[in-house]
């Protein structure tokens, strides 16, 4: 069940949805300190993996590693795994910092999309707010589900759009003129023109 207050987290937890901690709160893991500020969901599975943001990452500014790059330069969001190593047992909770909760609120809000897919983007979602009952849970993982699918579907438009680009780029090729290919396909030139564009350079 959803615990108002923090407890340790271990890398064995089995992170159910319903047995959240409240996104804010501060850990340690006997060194360093990172709040929580999000939860990745897989609604299938209903679990909810716990994401963090470290105190020192704030303090030093965008993350260098090449995934965070691809951000244009965001603070790096930490998974259980990323801050618990062979040595370590748990994050253990720490005292309240409010100014450094709400600069991590922040810098997660600052965060851009990344300019690629990763594979989990079509099987978890973000949550980053708190669900204060059942119905709230229930609520959120039909929206989750219902986001995968959308996620899945705009994949294959964006595939599909794009092989038909190229075909039209083939055909324009072919015709020897974008205005002959217009013709041909029954579209307007500048169709014919954005696909020659978005057309990858030949090696």
């Amino acid at each position: 069940m959803f615990s108002s207050i923090a407890r340790a987290i271990t890398e064995n937890d089995r992170f159910s949805i319903a047995d959240r901690m409240p996104i804010g709160s501060r850990y340690t893991d006997g060194e360093e300190a990172f709040t929580l500020v999000a939860y990745s969901v897989d609604p299938h599975s209903r679990t909810a993996h716990p994401l963090f943001i470290a105190d020192a990452d704030i303090a030093a500014g965008p993350n260098t590693h090449w995934y965070d790059r691809a951000t244009s330069g965001s603070i790096a969001l930490l998974e259980v795994s990323d801050l618990l190593g062979i040595d370590d047992e748990a994050l253990q909770p720490a005292d309240p910092d409010q100014e450094r909760t709400d600069a991590a609120i922040a810098a997660l809000a600052g965060r851009e999309e990344h300019t690629f897919r990763d594979t989990r983007d079509f099987s978890r979602v973000m949550l980053h707010g708190d669900l204060n009952s059942d119905e709230e849970v229930a609520a959120f993982l039909a929206y989750a589900k219902a986001e995968l699918e959308l996620r899945v579907a705009q994949r294959q438009l964006e595939r599909t759009s794009r092989e038909r680009s190229e075909r039209i780029a083939l055909v324009a090729d072919l015709a020897g003129s974008q205005r002959r290919a217009a013709q041909v396909l029954g579209l307007n030139q500048s169709t014919i023109s954005r696909a020659l564009r978005e057309r990858p350079e030949r090696p």
